[in-house]
């Protein structure tokens, strides 16, 4: 099988949890030789996140495969030879810690830089650098919040906002990060000179929010004032997310929350999902339903008290049609009359559904504890540079001899480092 695109590029990566490990991830399917530097008690998230055995959870498994393990404490003094020598060997260092850790450890870019002027350093500062809580650590249900994308996602339960699952924004942000790597690769391979990139949860939430988390003075300038108002009324009755959230949907979305084109119905069986984003698909929509939708009259006016009352009866109208028919016969008649269209499946449905089967979106890897595993495959295709998945994830430590080795740590370095605990895992015992 021919190289991967990133074949003989070196990357070392300093994080924990979902966002850069996921980064790492893509970068070796598509060849990197990534070395995940773990500290003494592991990546938090081998512990959490539905763990299989002790130190083994699905949330570490699946973003982490590919990659190579070391332990290190790069917190202690004694750690610094092998962090310069990781320095040296890298093209990439990708780190997710907090802004002040870095100069105090010695892992700022001006240290990394130093040591191997061409280096590719990626910073991960999941709030940003500034403003009120600059440098702070955040999580993407922190940050669902901040940037608004919960008022768009979030379904109530007990008058208050659920948090999405998967974490879209940490898994958007390792996404980010891994193309912002390939370029300043590509800038290093024109220039010899390598940079520093930042990447943040936050920017990632806006940037997926689209137009629903952007503001136009032509249409929105005049929705402002009435809007706060009618919130801080709401707000000082105690009023429960979803009554917040239509006072939002009334003056800013516009009609947008009759939404009959781009959404999921329940149907007599299960489910079934449409989507239609443009006028020829809507109308395709109406003439398999025999929907008549009143915003394409002329002089319905949006915005009005009757037209709100309109559009709710209009939802409910189409809910109820689609009530009368199973999903396999929604389905059919949607297809054949040009309409997007999909059965929802619930998560054990996926590794059954051949769609997701015949086209590699779901593999099976094999794991050396627990055996064999479904997941994602690659995200990426490339005809002359195949992506592939090399191994599954490392088990802690698995690798720390090997590399140090390849670094050019003697037997004796390797074993003294070990037994001052600079290296190896918490509380393991030395050889």
């Amino acid at each position: 099988m021919p190289p991967g695109a990133l074949e003989g590029v070196r990357v070392v990566e300093f994080a924990q949890a979902l966002a850069i490990p996921f980064a790492g991830l893509l970068l070796a399917d598509m060849g990197a030789d990534v070395i995940k530097v773990e500290p003494p008690a592991g990546d938090g998230i081998r512990s959490t996140m539905e763990p299989i055995l002790p130190g083994e959870s699905k949330g570490f498994t699946l973003v982490n495969r590919g990659k190579r393990s070391i332990c290190l404490d790069v917190t202690r003094p004694e750690a610094r030879p092998v962090v310069e020598a990781l320095v040296r060997w890298a093209d990439v260092a990708m780190l997710s810690m907090k802004p002040a850790d870095l100069p105090r450890y010695g892992l700022a870019y001006e240290d990394f830089a130093a040591i191997n002027p061409r280096i590719v350093f990626l910073e991960h500062v999941p709030l940003g650098k500034l403003g009120p809580f600059g440098g702070d650590p955040g999580y993407d249900v922190v940050v669902q919040a901040m940037s608004g994308t919960s008022v768009l996602t979030a379904r109530e339960r007990d008058g208050a906002p659920m948090n999405i699952r998967p974490a879209f924004n940490d898994m958007g942000t390792g996404a980010f990060s891994a193309l912002g790597v390939v370029a300043a690769l590509r800038h290093r391979d024109l220039t010899g000179q390598g940079q520093r990139v930042e990447t943040s949860l936050l920017s990632t939430a806006m940037a997926l929010g689209h137009q629903l988390l952007s503001w136009f003075g032509a249409t929105d300038a005049q929705k402002d004032e009435p809007y706060r108002a009618e919130m801080a009324q709401a707000r000082r009755r105690g009023a429960a997310f979803e009554e917040q959230r239509a006072i939002w949907e009334r003056h800013y979305v516009r009609g947008g929350y009759a939404n009959i084109y781009f959404r999921h119905y329940r149907t007599r069986d299960s489910f079934v999902s449409v989507g239609c984003l443009s006028p020829q698909l809507n109308a395709r929509f109406r003439a398999v339903t025999g929907v008549d939708d009143p915003r394409i009259e002329p002089g319905f006016e949006l915005g009005t008290p009757a037209a709100y009352d309109r559009l709710t009866r209009l939802v409910r109208e189409v809910e109820d049609l689609f009530m009368t028919k199973t999903t396999g016969a929604w389905i059919e008649a949607l297809r054949a009359g040009g309409v997007p269209c999909g059965p929802l499946n619930f998560p054990p449905d996926v590794f059954h559904d051949p769609q997701l089967i015949e086209n590699g979106y779901v593999v099976d890897i094999e794991h050396p504890l627990f055996g064999t595993y479904k997941t994602f495959g690659p995200p990426l295709r490339m005809d002359a540079t195949p992506t592939r998945i090399r191994s599954a994830a490392p088990q802690l430590d698995q690798h720390t001899e090997e590399v140090l080795g390849e670094l050019g740590f003697g037997e004796s370095e390797r074993r003294q480092l070990r037994s001052a605990g600079i290296t190896g895992v918490e509380g393991a015992t030395s050889a």
